[in-house]
């Protein structure tokens, strides 16, 4: 599985910046026949669109559309009294191969014998990535992976039928995700240290370079310049996110720690 990023930075869900601690991951699917990750890009990051989620995944590989630890916008109104899996879960959208339509939440015509090479390749990445995610945020593959439906039916999240009313024509399902999860980790496929040093470093990577080249939104440039400037921060990758550590520093910078 290859991870690559694009961080969505103008979309309002990135500009809120809340941070959330997972505890889970949710599984979707974008309900609409479009493999092709640059066309979903294009259309969510942008303001006005209430929705974001954190990657997508598609035959190529995944791509990181926030930052891990970010809210995401993607489980919809929870159940009265529940906490919304918006503020627990990192989010990934299956994007669904052409050819299809939708009528009442049911795919029509979707042919399962000519997609099932599409289904083979975007279900193994979502595996890996499940277990890349489960071992970096210490998960549980049997309890903490769900998807939109079942997470409607916790309570955590709105009435959505993704991904049982896709995966069961390839005979899978959220069970047998989980297993293959788990035995990605656990088993003879299990992903060694190494791996998933290899595969988080070059994410991070990725991330750096991507944020290295960003240049400071047009509502926060004045404000930027005027803090690189000062020495406040030292000017570079001006969308990347702020660690806690960091925080510290520019507080210290400001005097605002005392002594």
């Amino acid at each position: 599985m290859e991870i690559t990023e694009h961080i969505l930075t103008r979309n309002d869900c990135y500009k809120a910046g809340q941070t959330i601690v997972p505890k889970g991951i949710m599984v979707h699917s974008t309900g609409v026949a479009q493999p092709n990750v640059d066309v979903m890009i294009r259309a969510w990051d942008q303001p006005g669109v209430e929705a974001c989620a954190h990657a997508f995944v598609h035959a190529d590989g995944v791509t990181e559309t926030l930052p891990w630890n970010w809210r995401g916008w993607h489980a919809g109104k929870p159940a009265a009294g529940k906490v919304s899996a918006n503020n627990t879960h990192i989010s990934f959208e299956i994007l669904e191969p052409a050819g299809h339509t939708y009528q009442g939440g049911t795919m029509i015509g979707y042919d399962a014998k000519k997609n099932a090479p599409y289904f083979a390749a975007v279900y193994r990445n979502a595996v890996d990535l499940c277990a890349m995610l489960c071992q970096k945020y210490h998960l549980d593959p049997m309890r903490d992976i769900i998807d939109h439906s079942e997470g409607h039916r916790l309570g955590i999240a709105s009435n959505h039928a993704d991904v049982s009313h896709w995966f069961f024509r390839h005979g899978k399902s959220m069970d047998t995700l989980r297993a293959d999860v788990k035995a990605r980790l656990e088993g003879d496929d299990e992903m060694t240290q190494e791996q998933f040093n290899t595969m988080f470093a070059a994410a991070q990577a990725s991330r750096e370079a991507a944020d290295a080249v960003r240049q400071a939104s047009s509502w926060a440039a004045a404000a930027w310049k005027k803090a690189a400037d000062s020495g406040i921060l030292d000017g570079k990758s001006p969308q990347a996110p702020l660690t806690r550590e960091q925080a510290a520093l520019i507080l210290e910078r400001l005097g605002l720690l005392g002594k």
